[in-house]
């Protein structure tokens, strides 16, 4: 089975694992490029903005009969649903959830509303416009399309308010919770069925993405996680994350419809991603393996690639 992924950059140890059940094609559109090293073959492609970006992926399928497209990066996740049908159409199927959901989750204000619409706790958020007169500090402050820690803040005081609410574009500010953070590995099947849930506990972070993190078998967290996963229809890897207060309040504050950065953990674990995609692919019959995995940690460090 071969499967495409976009965007690899240095996503190594998510290839090196799917390698072990699938042939990974990488495509980047990088010079430097140190997942390159790893896929069983790689391609340089125009970037996501660029009108041919779609085009060549659509060839590079063709040619290499690719069974299943994973695409790891946020901003093409709209485009490529627009031309779902396109690679389907040549026998590539598209591991993302439908534009709905992409259009919900892409934007931080739209989950929040989402999170509301459907009883799902979560701190709260507001728009730059709809910020009431009396805040209680401190306060979040993000990019409503941001991805990762990039341009999030922790504000104190009034005064911080007023710098950083012109500093971020289209910023949302939400209400700062304290207490641990989980991230959630979700896989879901082709009709939205949930494969596996693996919550992670967050232990050190590092430039937005997590460097030490524990597999935790917290079955209030999973229970809510289904909640949550049974009132949209997601599909393939999806990251979703939460606070857990001291009062052991769950408070979910975002959904990544994609691979999480620590999901090589959750691989670790007992999740064989790629024996589930080949059973999509191959319409073969998948038994949910939700709560089966085990409890370790991950302290991961950096490797080079030499050229």
């Amino acid at each position: 089975m071969k499967i495409l992924l976009t965007a690899i950059g240095k996503r190594v140890q998510l290839i090196e694992y799917l390698k072990k059940d699938c042939c990974v094609i990488g495509v980047d559109c990088g010079d430097l490029v140190p997942a390159e090293k790893f896929v069983d073959k790689f391609y340089k492609v125009p970037k996501i903005s660029h009108p041919l970006y779609i085009k060549s992926l659509l060839k590079i399928c063709k040619e290499e009969k690719v069974d299943l497209l994973i695409p790891l990066y946020e901003k093409e996740f709209i485009n490529l649903c627009n031309f779902r049908n396109r690679f389907e159409e040549q026998g590539t199927k598209l591991l993302l959830s439908n534009l709905d959901v992409i259009n919900t989750f892409n934007n931080k204000y739209s989950t929040y509303e989402f999170f509301i619409n459907n009883n799902i706790d979560t701190p709260k958020t507001y728009l730059k416009d709809s910020l009431p007169n009396k805040l209680d500090y401190p306060l979040i402050i993000k990019p409503i399309d941001g991805m990762g820690s990039s341009n999030v803040f922790k504000i104190k005081n009034e005064k911080e308010l007023h710098f950083f609410i012109e500093y971020i574009e289209k910023p949302i500010i939400q209400e700062c919770i304290e207490g641990i953070e989980y991230t959630i590995d979700v896989l879901c099947d082709l009709n939205g069925v949930v494969i596996s849930a693996v919550p992670r506990e967050r232990i050190e972070v590092r430039s937005g993405e997590v460097s030490k993190s524990r597999t935790v078998k917290d079955f209030p967290i999973i229970n809510d996680v289904l909640d949550l996963c049974s009132k949209a229809k997601f599909i393939g890897p999806i990251t979703i994350q939460c606070i857990v207060t001291k009062d052991k309040k769950i408070k979910f504050i975002e959904v990544n419809p994609r691979f999480g950065g620590g999901v090589p953990l959750s691989f670790e674990a007992g999740v064989n991603y790629g024996k589930y995609f080949n059973l999509m692919c191959n319409k073969g019959k998948i038994n949910p393996i939700v709560g089966d995995f085990k409890e370790i940690t991950m302290l991961r460090y950096d490797e080079a690639v030499f050229i």
